[in-house]
């Protein structure tokens, strides 16, 4: 059962969704033309381009990575990659009673995470918006009930204590011991880390940090990958028409391990009950301010 947490009052901005702004959550996979243009740390600014299909198309290698940590789980259950398909309805806003101009209002009521892997939403032909929601983790709680409620997570591997043997010793040194010619270095691998720098490890094991909170406003032309263990609202569709995700991730088939849900109570001012407010305006303008 999802843990309930009390959600203060709060205000945070919308942004557009890009690669630089979302880097501390994951990837964006951005098809539109101007993408390395408005972008400068854009995935296609970084990995270089190569041409494709007997020079009818552009390649673009490892735009995103799936990342699997099931090795470090509590049941040790094995993991597949699994491809699913999601055709989301549009979500029902509310109209403001308090905006002069015509506004209406999102309600975010949960957030989710997946410990032991990362999520890739692909959008197949849409023309419709989706809005982001993510937030950093607190660290991890030592109470036992919340430790309890968030459990399990992913462990550190522990190191190995046993002594390295001479050639383990000889074979981390550069220059290489017998050949006096060192590794160059590797700036492909060097630029994916850069990039995938938020899919090297887990988040963090707490709580959604909401101090943190962030949204962003998705194009139907972006793909979006949250890292492993980062806390987001599912998929809100905004627009008329239902739209369909290709989804990525590893499942082990263990729904605790799987995935982990946080309900967002609200208090304080504001109506009852509701913890995170998007105030979404027209469509076309792009125009959203977020109310937590």
């Amino acid at each position: 059962m999802p843990q309930t947490i009390a959600a203060p009052q709060l205000r945070i901005p919308v942004e557009p969704l890009t690669q630089s702004s979302f880097a501390p959550f994951g990837n964006v996979i951005d098809a539109s033309k101007s993408a390395p243009l408005r972008d400068s740390s854009s995935i296609t600014a970084v990995l270089k381009p190569t041409s494709a299909n007997q020079g009818t198309a552009t390649k673009y290698a490892h735009v995103t990575r799936l990342t699997n940590f099931y090795d470090r789980s509590r049941s040790k259950t094995p993991s597949q990659p699994n491809i699913s398909l999601f055709v989301c309805q549009p979500r029902h806003l509310d109209p403001s009673p308090t905006a002069s101009t015509p506004t209406s209002l999102f309600n975010v009521s949960i957030l989710e995470r997946h410990p032991f892997t990362s999520q890739t939403f692909i959008p197949l032909g849409t023309s419709s918006s989706y809005l982001v929601i993510v937030a950093p983790s607190l660290p991890g709680s030592t109470h036992t009930k919340a430790r309890s409620a968030l459990s399990p997570y992913p462990t550190d591997k522990p190191k190995p204590t046993r002594a390295r043997s001479i050639r383990e010793l000889f074979s981390l040194a550069r220059p290489e011991p017998f050949t006096n010619s060192g590794a160059p270095p590797d700036t492909l691998s060097a630029a994916i880390a850069g990039v995938h720098a938020a899919h090297r490890k887990p988040a963090g094991p707490g709580l959604p940090d909401l101090e943190g909170i962030r949204a962003f406003w998705a194009r139907g032309d972006q793909a979006v990958t949250y890292a492993a263990g980062v806390w987001h609202a599912p998929m809100a569709v905004v627009g008329d028409g239902e739209a369909a995700f290709v989804v990525v991730q590893n499942v082990s088939g263990v729904a605790e391990e799987d995935c982990q849900e946080v309900v967002l109570e609200g208090r304080g001012e504001g109506r009852e009950g509701v913890a995170v407010e998007l105030e979404v305006g027209e469509e076309g303008e792009g125009r959203i301010k977020a109310k937590l």
